[in-house]
């Protein structure tokens, strides 16, 4: 009988057991499928917190590196001025709060917008596709990629009529690359003219030693040495924008409806003609 008893426990035992085993990957099963809805309930309400933190605080803290004028670098009294600090500034008072720069070096911006160090970024910055999954871009506000540039009265119209032409572009640049690239596409009927800087390029063109310069855009709006200008379409889009966390939808949100507006009601445009010129 005793045997018996202890067989039938056993048997007991062995389907408690088995019933465990089914039931933890349900429950597992369960408990991701909740954490799941929920994660997309709260997307789907924009229930990332950032902007509210902002307008609780009445802050916004932007990350810049202030050492690449016109856009930022540090004034006379060491206070950030250029038009990345304006456009902040700009970004802030649209939201109805106050801006408040938060300096550090180029290379830690992006790491402390992921961190949630700060609330953003507005630095020259470029879209960096192996950081989507952490941050966020904005629209752009600036278009600062390559153009050609030539003097009054060239017959040069865009890429196709650089045959047998000489371009100039500073040396290991984006524009000289660019160059290089369309030297082969005409079996290498174009002269390379390279210079130190990309004024000097600009100079060689202003001086009749070059047809045509490979520039970026701020470049060209900030050369005074002569009077060139662009034609044909980009050479290569490179456009400035706004950083935010990838957690931060909502936020991301209001910082480009606070860019179209700031671009419908001329401001961009004037801080343009302020600091690119």
């Amino acid at each position: 009988m005793f045997a018996h008893l202890r067989s039938l426990a056993a048997r007991l035992r062995g389907q408690a057991a088995r019933c465990r085993r089914l039931l933890i990957p349900v429950f597992a099963g369960v408990l991701l499928l909740a954490a799941g809805l929920g994660a997309f309930l709260i997307l789907r309400a924009g229930g990332d917190s950032a902007l509210d933190a902002i307008m609780r605080n009445g802050v916004l803290r932007v990350a810049m590196d202030p050492s690449f004028p016109p856009f930022e670098n540090l004034d006379a009294q060491g206070k950030p001025a250029g038009f990345d600090v304006d456009l902040s500034q700009a970004i802030a008072a649209r939201l109805g709060v106050r801006c408040e720069i938060v300096p550090m070096g180029f290379d830690q911006i992006i790491d402390a917008v992921a961190a949630g160090q700060v609330d953003g970024a507005v630095s020259a910055l470029n879209v960096v596709d192996a950081r989507t999954k952490e941050v966020s871009f904005s629209t752009p506000y600036v278009e600062a990629g390559l153009v050609l540039a030539v003097p009054p009265g060239s017959p040069i119209r865009g890429a196709a009529d650089l045959a047998d032409r000489r371009v100039a572009a500073e040396w290991g640049s984006g524009g000289d690359a660019e160059a290089r690239t369309l030297q082969k596409g005409l079996d290498g009927r174009l002269t390379l003219v390279l210079r130190e800087s990309g004024d000097a390029a600009l100079g060689a063109v202003v001086a009749g030693q070059a047809d045509a310069a490979i520039i970026d855009v701020v470049s060209l709006a900030l050369y005074h040495g002569g009077d060139l200008a662009p034609v044909g379409p980009l050479l290569r889009s490179d456009p400035y924008v706004v950083v935010v966390s990838a957690r931060s939808p909502r936020l991301l949100k209001a910082v480009n409806e606070a860019l179209a507006g700031l671009q419908a009601d001329g401001a961009i445009a004037r801080l343009r003609a302020r600091w690119l010129r």
